[in-house]
């Protein structure tokens, strides 16, 4: 009889530690998402039978219609405002573990949130959801917000090349939270790199920590840079307190700039350049590097083309540099 009641509770125990463990591995996020869900669960058993028939036909779905700002920073205070269509009592919820919402509103359709960015947080999209009270319909944006800024990284690949990346300012004017970044190859302890690539960064996050995936563009970063370029000059010349000089001197810089884009498109239709294109991808193709983030330490792996490697261990870190 003994030995069944020790089972009996070795297995209540291992019961109870699986329970924890679980729970430990519910990330912030998804429990306010289940705490907001079981709230409108219970609003909507408290109702009566015919209120609750009568919600079918009255319960409207939001609808979120923009998002501002668009990027937010690691430790950063700032206000975020959700405009769209909101019934009374909407709830909403930023997906991100690091953002802590310090006070919030919701009146005429914009929901209003003064939020705390962690000093830790680390680059990536911040998905923005809208509940419904009673039937918790729901929308949500994925792609309308994120942590991004002034993050630096370092790679070091087992073939013995250097990579280094730094974050790219988003374009004037632009509602898109992708991650651009600059991303330089070095060989060994050289000091010039041999490359310069535009990349996207795809952040993604796990119960075992944050994930990255860079998509690497197959051209030259010299045909980004007049693009770059446009965009800082658009940024400037429309400051109030630019004088009238300088603004001539941005005028013309941009036309400078332009007809150095317009050249850069020409390029890329001659054969001749293509060829080259096609060369370039053979001795180098690098088109991705995918990393973990684990206790501060980053581990992944590069593809690159056939010559080079294509899956080549890689190593480094990240920092955000506060401006």
């Amino acid at each position: 009889m003994r030995r069944f009641g020790g089972i009996f509770v070795l297995i209540v125990v291992c019961g109870l530690l699986a329970w924890g463990v679980s729970q430990a591995l519910i990330s912030k996020y998804q429990q306010k998402r289940q705490d907001i869900l079981a709230a409108c669960k219970a609003e909507r058993e408290k109702l009566g039978v015919a209120e609750q028939k009568d919600l079918a036909g009255k319960c409207p779905t939001p609808e979120i219609s923009l998002i501002s700002p668009s990027m937010l920073t690691p430790g950063q205070t700032a206000e975020v405002v959700v405009t769209g269509k909101f019934p009374a009592g909407t709830r909403f919820l930023f997906g991100a573990d690091c953002i802590e919402v310090l006070k919030e509103s919701v009146a005429a359709n914009t929901y209003r949130a003064a939020v705390k960015v962690g000093s830790d947080c680390g680059p990536q999209n911040v998905s923005v959801e809208a509940f419904t009270p009673y039937c918790c319909k729901s929308a949500r944006r994925d792609n309308d917000l994120s942590v991004g800024g002034n993050f630096e990284w370092e790679l070091k690949a087992a073939n013995g090349w250097q990579v280094k990346g730094r974050a790219l300012p988003p374009a004037v004017g632009s509602r898109n939270a992708d991650l651009k970044y600059s991303l330089e190859f070095y060989r060994g302890q050289e000091t010039a790199p041999f490359a310069k690539r535009t990349a996207t960064l795809y952040p993604s996050s796990g119960s075992s920590g944050p994930s990255y995936h860079f998509s690497i563009s197959d051209q030259d970063e010299s045909a980004f840079s007049a693009q770059e370029e446009l965009a800082k000059i658009a940024q400037q010349i429309y400051n109030p307190n630019l004088s009238e000089a300088d603004r001539d001197k941005l005028m013309a810089r941009l036309q400078a700039v332009q007809q150095q884009a317009m050249e850069q498109m020409k390029k890329m239709t001659d054969p001749a350049y293509q060829k080259q294109l096609q060369a370039e991808r053979e001795q180098f193709g690098c088109n991705n590097i995918n990393v973990k983030l684990e206790n501060g330490v980053l581990t992944g792996d590069m593809t690159c083309s056939q010559k080079v490697g294509t899956r080549i261990n890689i190593t480094g870190a990240m920092k955000y540099i506060a401006k």
